[in-house]
């Protein structure tokens, strides 16, 4: 398993997530500092999930940060987060993150 699909089944199983999508960032970075080569160093993620409700946005990065400690220590370099709730999805007037 990858390192994208080892983030998506460790969030959708901690956050149950309505929506949650992992790039892979990496190819923006090479020559960068924590870059590898094949990748699976940067990533990005955009998750939506009930159990963000009344929680502020530095405690979200905390709970994704709680649950991807191993890789965060080991393998993931840079990991750019977007975390809302279903209420705030809805009420953004796009629509979108």
């Amino acid at each position: 398993m990858g390192m994208t699909e080892t983030i998506d089944a460790r969030l959708r199983e901690g956050l149950s997530p309505s929506h949650l999508v992992v790039t892979d960032d990496s190819h923006h970075h090479i020559g960068h500092a924590g870059y590898r080569e094949g990748g699976e160093s940067h990533f990005s993620v955009e998750i939506v999930s009930e159990k963000f409700a009344g929680v502020n946005r530095v405690n979200r990065q905390r709970m994704i940060h709680e649950l991807l400690k191993e890789e965060l220590v080991s393998k993931i370099h840079a990991l750019q987060i977007k975390a809302n709730t279903p209420d705030e999805i809805s009420t953004m007037k796009t629509g979108s993150f």
